[in-house]
């Protein structure tokens, strides 16, 4: 088994950060499963979401899970099973989380991380509040 990855930890996933947007964007692109969509999300750290289509019914509307770029755009980081639920609280701003190196994310792929981010974990339920 190669592990040569192992010796890129701690390294940016691009050159530049348009460089990791442009790959992100195309990842995400082919790695979101039919019945989700994925969005990039305005703001100063790249961001995107994805978001259900079609809310099985008697579920929360607003179902998604949220992925941020470090600013060294050497982690990526998935959010999941954040709720917005009463008065802002700790629980609020320490939120559930897989992290993943960058040079992990290249060597096991995007496809596998959406797929176990889908699989095992809960969305982020925004909206209550």
């Amino acid at each position: 088994m190669d592990v040569s990855w192992i010796e890129h930890l701690g390294e940016s996933l691009c050159q530049t950060r348009k460089e990791a947007e442009q790959y992100l964007a195309a990842e995400l692109k082919r790695a979101v499963p039919p019945g989700w969509s994925v969005e990039r999300i305005d703001g100063p750290r790249l961001s995107w979401k994805i978001a259900r289509n079609a809310i099985p019914s008697g579920e929360w509307p607003i179902q998604e899970y949220d992925i941020q770029v470090s600013a060294g755009l050497d982690v990526i980081i998935f959010t999941h099973g954040n709720k917005d639920v009463g008065p802002l609280q700790l629980d609020h701003v320490l939120q559930n989380a897989l992290v993943i190196d960058a040079s992990a994310l290249r060597e096991f792929g995007m496809t596998a991380c959406i797929k176990r981010l889908l699989t095992d974990c809960r969305p982020n339920e925004w909206g209550y509040t």
